[in-house]
């Protein structure tokens, strides 16, 4: 038996003749790993830039003031007041944050590329509770309609003191002068911050002191312990904290909201590592395979089968740690590549250093090592099984392997899937649970591809190669013969493109799915000439002039507001627009939206509210009964009466409560634009003086309206349920450029097979250049297997997709998803784009096959 040492020489030594053949390998675990540890690194940046904003704005704040838990989103009515004349307070200063557009005074919208526009109150600096903020250029604002602005916002849009600005919020519109421009830290993206007077800010933002934090300094002679008391003696319907407490609290929601990019981003880190895990395994098959002679030459000179299968997996460990070393490197240059990416288009995150963390060095490490381990395995273990005599001749041993058993557990496998997925469709019970089992057979029907795909590519991949292969003769019908010699290597190398295209073709169903579905419902239900709606990218409300202004257009019969308060139903905020809110509408809704199966009327001109048939069996409401309606601060302040019921419809949402039994709470200021109430939709009726709908004049004339508001847009029903599937198509695209990773480590994987591939059949293709085939069409030939294999496994990763796909969606019906559409222009040009996969995949191996010497390769 021979020593550890000398099998521990015998694994570097071969580490160091096989470099060539092990770069691809590594570099598959590099990016694996690289995209792990760039996601631990990347949240840790922004969590790192995001901490140091909100640090170095509370570290110095003696007191903050804000709502108790449960007691709504502002302080009481008063507070500024009472707590500015307390004994104990020195300065007092309101911290509030509105977001608004903001235009030049040509009316173009200044682009943040994500990152928010807020009004705020700008404080003097011996008016500052905390850090001051030090005018740079200019002056601080003086006047109601003066501002200043954030550096960094005013060198990126050109902004300098004595420029105009209009701001455009739920309220209506402005025109401001920039006055000065202020220095801060809070410069992550495009964001743009005005400062204005505290008093134009109160009144303008805050109705006059309806606050929901203030930062307080205690008065010279008292201290910061002796301030808190006070403050909580006094003001016991507040919540008082040290400014660095807040800090801390915050800090923690940030690294919680950050915490789902990290798993978002990791995911498809893991999904590289999985696709990973079939070239490592699949390149230590093949190199096992031709170390045959030398792994039996070991076992007659006296080294045991677990040696040798230890020195293998020894080579495996050797191989993970310097792909995982290298591949947290990568993810140090991946996180400032992304750094770069987002400062030229603008992105809307602070930009900082990297952040590295334990997490992020020693989870990649871990899994880096771990997948390779794992994946070699196997051939390890075949390594130790050879016998001395038996290995003495060369060849792949595991190509003659018989499929017959594997074949049966993998179509038992698919079997599985398949019938968990139906059950999981078929099931009568809550979304999750019908997912959870698509999602199990999901596992086992990839599984079960996995193990029956060698059976499977014997007839197929040879079928795809005749017809990839006709224009080439005699070299393409040598291409389809040579992919049939080993369906195993085959089958397993198309399988990592398998997985990705798998991916793919899910998540293209889904969105062309949900777009299909957003286009139906609106199209299907919305019944007026126009919509005006805010900015598609977002939640921005509609001004409130621009009720006002389309309702006094020439042509404009009717016009029926969808908008959203802070008031809840039955203590229910029942919004459908993904805020907390309760929708409210103005006008017959029944004009402007087709409701199936309606019951009383849904005329919201009067009081009262309209449900749909769900959420009115689950309350127990019937037409006619009075529900209470409640706000945070005031609690109950008046009732409601049903007046009508129809079937769950997206574009109305669970309930909505008529303006017109919001209008005390309106008078009195407790809800209001200011205040989170504004209108979101404006459905317009149009009628010429003939009779007929209103034409492109109309449309001309209403577009007019709105121009000044910037945030406003008119569109027809189409057209708006075209703008809605632009966030859909921005979701997909992030996807797609992530599951890139997937294909990039596919393609390395058919790269490396072709490699290795070419070294093992050296004689062959030395035996066909004696015979008199050219170079070129030696790499015609390794360059059609490569194709061969690439649309092999796109086919198969196509029809996993369409199942699973088809799965989800039938399983996501509930939600809302009620059509199933398929993506096929995609497919088709995904199936197309395979064959330039493998093109991309041969043009190395190609030209190194066909520069094989013909004598020496024979010779050998």
């Amino acid at each position: 038996m021979a020593s550890s040492k000398a099998m521990r020489r015998i694994s570097l030594r071969s580490i160091a003749a096989h470099k060539v053949r092990l770069g691809l390998t590594i570099l598959a675990v590099v990016l694996g790993t690289a995209f792990v540890a760039g996601s631990f690194m990347f949240t840790a940046s922004l969590s790192k830039s995001f901490d140091g904003i909100v640090q170095d704005s509370l570290s110095s704040v003696d007191a903050v003031v804000t709502p108790k838990d449960g007691q709504g989103a502002v302080l009481p009515p008063g507070t500024l007041e009472k707590i500015s004349s307390n004994p104990a307070v020195g300065k007092v200063n309101v911290s509030g944050e509105t977001t608004v557009v903001v235009a030049d005074e040509n009316r173009h919208a200044l682009s943040t590329g994500g990152a928010p526009t807020q009004v705020l109150p700008y404080y003097e600096p011996d008016e500052t509770v905390g850090k001051p903020v030090p005018i740079v250029q200019g002056a601080s604002p003086k006047k109601p309609d003066e501002v200043v602005v954030n550096d960094a916002a005013a060198k990126a849009h050109g902004i300098s003191a004595g420029d105009k600005l209009l701001i455009v919020d739920p309220m209506g519109k402005r025109s401001v002068t920039v006055s000065g421009v202020y220095s801060t830290n809070v410069n992550g993206g495009g964001y743009i911050g005005i400062g204005m007077m505290p008093e134009a800010y109160l009144k303008n933002y805050a109705q006059g002191g309806m606050v929901s934090r203030l930062y307080v300094s205690a008065k010279p002679g008292t201290d910061q312990p002796q301030l808190l008391e006070a403050l909580r003696k006094d003001y016991p319907e507040a919540k008082v904290r040290t400014g660095p407490e807040v800090s801390e609290e915050l800090s923690g929601k940030i690294t919680k909201a950050l915490s789902f990019i990290n798993y978002f981003l990791i995911a498809f880190g893991l999904v590289g590592l999985l696709v990973g895990t079939f070239i490592i395994a699949n390149t230590f098959s093949m190199i096992v395979a031709q170390r045959m002679r030398e792994f039996a030459l070991l076992r007659a000179l006296g080294v045991s089968r677990g040696q040798l299968t230890t020195s293998v997996v020894f080579e495996a460990i050797v191989i993970g740690l310097l792909g995982s070393l290298l591949g947290v490197l990568a993810g140090v240059g991946l996180v400032r590549l992304i750094y770069a990416g987002m400062e030229a288009f603008g992105a809307g995150l602070p930009v900082g250093g990297v952040g590295i963390t334990p997490a992020s060095i020693i989870v990649p490490l871990l899994l880096g090592l771990l997948v390779t381990v794992v994946s070699a395995w196997a051939p390890a273990r075949r390594a130790g099984a050879v016998r001395p005599v038996e290995a003495m001749r060369s060849g792949d041993a595991s190509s003659a392997s018989p499929l017959k058993l594997r074949s049966l557990m993998g179509a038992l496998a698919v079997a599985l899937g398949v019938a968990c997925a139906l059950f999981g469709v078929w099931l009568d019970a809550k979304t999750a649970p019908r997912a959870s089992l698509v999602g199990v057979g999901a596992v086992l029907l990839i599984l079960g591809v996995f193990l029956v795909s060698p059976a499977i590519s014997i007839p197929v991949v040879p079928t795809i190669g005749r017809v990839v292969g006709a224009p080439f003769r005699w070299v393409g019908r040598l291409a389809s013969t040579n992919s049939r010699r080993n369906p195993r290597r085959t089958a397993t190398t198309a399988f990592a493109l398998t997985l990705g295209v798998a991916l793919v073709t899910m998540i293209g169903m889904l969105g062309a799915s949900m777009k299909a579905a957003i286009s139906d419902v609106i199209e299907s239900t919305v019944t007026s000439d126009y919509v005006v709606a805010g900015p598609s990218s977002g939640q921005f409300p509609l001004p409130q002039g621009v009720i006002d202004d389309v309702s006094k257009v020439d042509g404009v019969n009717q016009v029926v507001v969808i908008g959203a308060a802070p008031v809840k139903i039955a203590g229910q905020q029942t919004a459908g627009f993904g805020v907390p809110l309760t929708a409210y509408g103005q006008g017959d809704m029944a004009a402007a939206v087709k409701a199936e199966n309606v019951h009383g009327s849904l005329d919201l001109r009067k009081p009262g509210f309209i449900a749909d048939t769900k959420i009115a069996a689950a309350k127990g409401w019937k037409i006619g009964d009075t529900v209470p309606l409640s706000t945070d601060e005031l609690g109950e302040f008046g009732t409601a009466t049903l007046l009508g019921t129809y079937d769950p419809l997206q574009t109305l949402g669970p309930a909505v409560v008529s303006y017109e039994s919001l209008k005390p709470l309106v008078g009195a200021g407790a809800v209001g634009p200011q205040r989170g109430m504004s209108p979101y939709l404006a459905f317009v009726d149009t009628q010429e003086a003939n009779g007929t709908p209103g034409g492109k004049e109309t449309r001309d004339r209403l577009s007019r309206a709105v121009e000044p508001y910037i945030v406003a847009q008119v569109q027809t029903p189409t057209e708006y349920a075209g703008s809605q599937a632009v966030t859909v198509d921005q979701m997909l695209n992030t996807l797609y450029g992530l599951l890139g990773l997937a294909v990039v480590i596919a393609i390395l994987g058919i790269v490396n097979t072709l490699a290795l591939n070419v070294i093992e059949r050296r004689q062959e293709v030395g035996m066909l250049r004696a015979v008199g085939t050219q170079r070129r069409q030696v790499r015609t030939m390794i360059t059609l297997e490569a194709v061969q294999i690439a649309i092999y496994g796109a086919l198969v990763g196509v029809a996993i997709g369409l199942v699973v796909g088809w799965a989800f969606l039938k399983v996501l019906r509930g939600e809302g998803i009620s059509v199933i559409a398929v993506p096929w222009s995609q497919i088709v040009a995904m199936v197309a784009g395979s064959g330039v996969v493998g093109v991309i995949a041969a043009l190395w191996p190609s030209v190194k096959a066909s520069r094989t010497p013909p004598l020496a390769a024979i010779g050998e």
